[in-house]
């Protein structure tokens, strides 16, 4: 809670700049000199979607083996900020609040506004960034112009399909290196190395995306499956049933039969995870399986189901956080696509396969399928237990994976 200055109490944060949490499971590279004596300081901005901010961090990787000595900051939103502030290679985050923003638009408080805006762009200059990236550049123009940086890098149009427009904003003019559609390559993480591109970089680096998580985080996750009566030898099959999008979603009674398929061929433990406002489903769905599985509905925070997925032996899932957390921590995923393409967000990882059957209408990157009877969300239900349990069996039993499987 924080009271404005015309005394009403609103609920929301201010802007606030935090150091990097040490993570257990990846070694530190950091800058190793203060920020001040650094050979560069860049900022980030890529506030939310776990997945989307994930996507990002190869860039991190790369731009730490071209500037060893440069101080590294993500500006993301509160919510979403433990998909990014125990990352190894940054040295600063800076957690954001849209709300704090509009809501002080919303009911008027213009001088306000204004007042805060310049304060925050004050303190932006005060760090002295050389570089500013933005992988959501049509956002916060006004705010984030105050940077100061010389250097400035927009990937623009990312989210032109599901707009479905081709136009790009007029913000380009703010930035000394601005990328728009169509000269974006498919793949998101291919998108944000083109900021590799303006710095004179080589684009030829590594994919691989981290996430880091503490040892506080370890433990809590060792303890509840302690508690569940899960042992240090039994294999861990996690399913991530939901998606933020309807269509993102196989069909709930698929993950039941699937679940129980599993647990029948490989004698492995069951866990369904979600989210705690997708309880009431995600309980209905256990209790159709007869593998008892245990379920985890908002019980853990994001950066503790990263670490319950590094320990597990298999995630399946849509196309949604938790298919990237498995990527970036290399466990072995099967991710089921319909109104997105594995080309776009798909993991990039020799320890998936990416299932999608082609359907007329898509891939659509539309969060609401407008077809109707046997063409409703037929692209997610296209794909069958039987072929999800094959590839499932293939990559638990480590047969030759395949990257990407269009059926």
């Amino acid at each position: 809670w924080c009271r404005d200055l015309m005394g009403t109490r609103m609920r929301h944060h201010p802007p606030e700049f935090c150091p990097s949490l040490p993570p257990c499971n990846l070694s530190g590279q950091r800058c190793p000199v203060a920020r001040e004596e650094a050979s560069l300081r860049i900022l980030i901005m890529r506030t939310g979607a776990y997945g989307d901010i994930l996507m990002g961090t190869p860039l991190l990787a790369a731009l730490r083996g071209a500037y060893p000595n440069a101080h590294l900051t993500w500006l993301v939103v509160y919510s979403e900020a433990q998909a990014i502030d125990a990352n190894p290679y940054i040295d600063e985050f800076i957690r954001w609040d849209g709300s704090y923003w509009k809501k002080m638009l919303r009911k008027a408080f213009y001088p306000l506004w204004l007042a805060r805006a310049l304060s925050f762009q004050s303190a932006l200059r005060e760090k002295k960034y050389d570089i500013f990236v933005s992988f959501q550049p049509e956002e916060w123009p006004l705010l984030i112009r105050g940077v100061g940086a010389k250097v400035t890098v927009g990937i623009f149009d990312t989210f032109r399909r599901y707009y479905k427009s081709d136009s790009t904003s007029r913000n380009t003019r703010l930035y000394t290196h601005p990328y728009v559609y169509p000269d974006l390559p498919d793949h998101r993480i291919d998108q944000y190395f083109l900021t590799l591109r303006a710095l004179g970089l080589s684009e030829d680096v590594s994919h691989q995306m981290s996430i880091g998580y503490t040892q506080e985080d370890a433990d809590a996750v060792a303890l509840y499956l302690t508690h569940q009566g899960v042992t240090e030898s039994e294999k861990l099959i996690v399913l991530a049933p939901m998606t933020t999008w309807p269509t993102k979603c196989w069909p709930l009674e698929n993950y039941t039969a699937l679940g129980d398929a599993l647990q029948g061929r490989l004698a492995c433990r069951v866990i369904v995870i979600g989210s705690g406002k997708e309880r009431e489903r995600l309980l209905s769905l256990a209790a159709e399986m007869s593998c008892d599985p245990i379920l985890i509905a908002g019980e853990l925070t994001f950066r503790q189901m990263a670490a319950l997925v590094d320990r597990a032996d298999l995630l399946v899932s849509g196309d949604t956080g938790p298919m990237h957390v498995a990527s970036a921590l290399k466990t072995p995923q099967l991710a089921l696509f319909g109104p997105t393409s594995p080309r776009w967000y798909g993991p990039l990882s020799s320890t998936a396969i990416s299932l999608m059957h082609p359907v007329p209408c898509g891939p659509c990157d539309q969060k609401f399928c407008p077809n109707t009877g046997e063409d409703f969300e037929k692209c997610m239900r296209l794909i069958t237990v039987e072929e999800a349990l094959d590839a499932a069996t293939s990559l638990l039993l480590a047969t030759p994976p395949v990257l990407s499987r269009a059926v």
